[in-house]
């Protein structure tokens, strides 16, 4: 039997193409509005409004040397270009949350706007605007969306784009100029540096060459080897950098449902993951903020939702496989998907997060064109049935209600990132078995004096923490107990930290400066020494063994003595 020749790219429509984009770009932005007025919240505090760096344009340089997270966090993550960004932003803005929300849906409607340009390269123009809009509307965008610093997640979506199309339309031009690599090349940096994500770029014009480029063009493979060289030597440099400034080309946080488990634990994992992300991609009623532990636990053996999630990606790969030739788009959109998830798969390289919302903004774009192509496949083989009165009509109603029912649940969801409190106060109903979820919720009760409430969530916060996670945990309500002043509470904290992982000099460092404010003068010194005999900084802590002696020796009264450490700095306080 004679085999189908692939489907020519399909015909331009000969209406203007700038309205269908305005459209998209309007419904995009309006699936974000309602957040206009929110505040900075979650990450956005600590990345933002108390990063020194980003509210110093000066010090622009300084963030391709140093870990996208600052001190006192773990220094993890490698975003120089994502920093620069939003030092810009801040600059312009003086720190309103307002101009990081206008660039942030500016960057959303202009992904929009070019995966309707790059689905006209492989779609008719009916189905490549259907896929641009069930993306303008998808609720599971809104975490990429809200957060400020998410702004990466958008960045590498449209450089992704921007690369496909430039690619796809040379390749069937007759080729890629030096010109065409170099922009390419720069791009592809450009995302690279932006989120780590970018680093699997170069697969997704793999794919568009082996499923987009006619097969006449393809035999010249071999002209394009110096081009992807040149890809090869950029994502070399990045990763060499990353070993430079993180210490660890993979980062140095791992999430805590991931800890010490073997590959073939992550790859059950991941099969147990992929039930979720295909709910998040086909209808994302339910959304959350935080999926740690016990919200999605460690897989151990193959059971009932791990061998849904092998179900799942089977008959994907073998429903793209077959229809690679009458429907390429579609098997495009899922070599996409397959490419966006990778890096956030687990399965090489154990990463910070198990599921996170905003890490599918890349794989929904292959899975709203995968989506369009569907559609035109099965219309294009019923076309009996679809020339029926009532059949056009029943899917634009179809998809009228789709549109509708994402616009309205991507503007509810934005309103729930309206500030840290609200935010904290959802999550925990959204996700109540996180325990992250719950010690955030503590803390803004605490904020708001309502210690009734906090303590259980403290308690029910440690109780869900994986065991050997829980001096972290101790960690981080110990900070919201120094913020607010109560060193007692801070030290018994800490104590208990230190007694579970007595590996932490910086943890050492704050009960030191709490024993000593609480007078504790005996105490501070052990704490001291005992941080020097296990190689602790000799500055610091020499600095507050001494200080501990002269307190003794003086008397000072409790609370007389208050020790400020800043990035390994002591500083007296009044």
């Amino acid at each position: 039997m004679a085999r189908r020749p692939p489907p020519q790219s399909p015909p331009r429509s000969a209406r203007p193409s700038w309205l269908a984009s305005v459209i998209v770009a309007a419904i995009a932005i309006a699936a974000c509005a309602t957040g206009i007025a929110n505040e900075l919240a979650q990450d956005d505090i600590y990345l933002i409004a108390q990063n020194a760096r980003i509210h110093d344009l000066s010090r622009i340089v300084e963030q391709f040397r140093v870990p996208f997270w600052p001190p006192p966090f773990s220094p993890d993550l490698y975003r120089p270009f994502t920093s620069v960004l939003l030092s810009i932003e801040f600059a312009l803005g003086g720190g309103t949350p307002l101009i990081f929300r206008l660039v942030s849906y500016a960057l959303y409607a202009a992904v929009a706007v070019q995966l309707l340009r790059f689905a006209r390269l492989v779609l008719p123009e009916p189905f490549a605007l259907a896929a641009a809009l069930l993306f303008a509307v998808h609720p599971v965008h809104v975490e990429a969306t809200a957060l400020a610093v998410s702004q990466s997640e958008l960045m590498v979506g449209l450089l992704a784009l921007l690369m496909a199309h430039r690619y796809v339309v040379a390749r069937r031009a007759g080729g890629l100029t030096a010109r065409g690599w170099l922009i390419l090349s720069l791009s592809y940096l450009a995302a690279c540096l932006f989120k780590e994500q970018g680093i699997v770029l170069p697969l997704t014009l793999l794919a568009a060459e082996w499923l987009l480029v006619p097969a006449a063009d393809r035999r010249e493979w071999r002209r394009l080897l110096p081009g992807y060289a040149t890809l090869a030597v950029v994502a070399a440099a990045v990763l060499i950098a990353r070993r430079i400034v993180l210490g660890d080309v993979g980062g140095s946080f791992v999430a805590e449902a991931l800890v010490g488990v073997p590959p073939a634990g992550r790859v059950l994992t991941m099969l147990r993951v992929v039930v979720a992300w295909l709910r998040l991609l086909v209808w994302p009623a339910h959304l959350q903020l935080d999926y740690a532990p016990q919200e999605i636990v460690a897989s151990h053996s193959l059971g009932p939702r791990e061998i849904a999630g092998l179900l799942i990606l089977s008959m994907t790969i073998v429903t793209a496989w077959r229809l690679r030739r009458r429907a390429p788009a579609f098997s495009f959109a899922v070599a996409w998907c397959a490419v966006a998830l990778a890096p956030v798969s687990n399965v090489l390289i154990p990463t910070g997060i198990v599921l996170a919302e905003r890490t599918l903004f890349l794989p929904s774009i292959g899975f709203c064109l995968g989506v369009g192509a569907l559609a035109e496949l099965v219309l294009r083989e019923f076309r009996e049935l679809a020339a029926r009165p009532g059949v056009a009509r029943a899917a634009m109603t179809a998809l009228g209600f789709l549109l509708l029912a994402g616009l309205a649940r991507s503007a509810e969801r934005q309103r729930v990132w309206r500030n840290d409190a609200v935010l904290a106060i959802r999550t925990v109903q959204d996700a109540p078995k996180s325990f992250r979820a719950q010690r955030v919720f503590a803390d803004v009760a605490l904020d708001l004096n309502q210690p009734q409430l906090a303590l259980p969530a403290y308690e029910r916060a440690l109780e869900l923490a994986p065991e050997a996670q829980r001096w972290r945990v101790r960690n981080d309500i110990a900070r919201t107990y120094r913020r607010r002043g109560d060193v007692s509470t801070e030290a018994e904290l800490l104590r208990a930290s230190l007694a579970q992982f007595p590996a932490q000099e910086d943890t050492r460092g704050y009960l030191v400066a709490a024993e000593l404010a609480l007078g504790h003068y005996g105490e501070a010194a052990l704490q001291a020494d005992s941080a020097l005999a296990r190689g602790g900084s000799s500055t610091v802590f020499a600095g507050l063994r001494t200080l501990a002696d002269s307190a003794e020796k003086a008397s000072a009264p409790a609370g007389t003595i208050r020790v400020i450490l800043n990035t390994g700095d002591v500083r007296r306080g009044p």
